[in-house]
């Protein structure tokens, strides 16, 4: 399998290959493969989701106010 070009990819192409485990019909040995399909494109998706969370920090960190954990309130976003 192809390593997907996003996350968005890579999530559905994990649902396609979870709808074919599911489905009685594929051979033990497709199974196989599918399922290892299925671990490399969650070990894909959370290395991305992990990404993107730490990005989000390093913005939150970059931000006047970064301290507060806090949500900001309407007077924060317009001052």
């Amino acid at each position: 399998m192809r390593k997907p070009k996003s996350f968005e990819e890579g999530s559905a192409a994990l649902q396609q290959v979870l709808d074919q485990l599911s489905d009685p019909a594929t051979p033990l040995d497709k199974a196989i493969k599918l399922y290892s399909d299925a671990a490399g494109l969650i070990a894909y998706c959370n290395e991305t989701l992990e990404h993107a969370r730490l990005e989000m920090e390093r913005i939150d960190l970059s931000l006047p106010h970064s301290s507060s954990t806090e949500p900001a309130g309407e007077e924060d976003i317009l001052a």
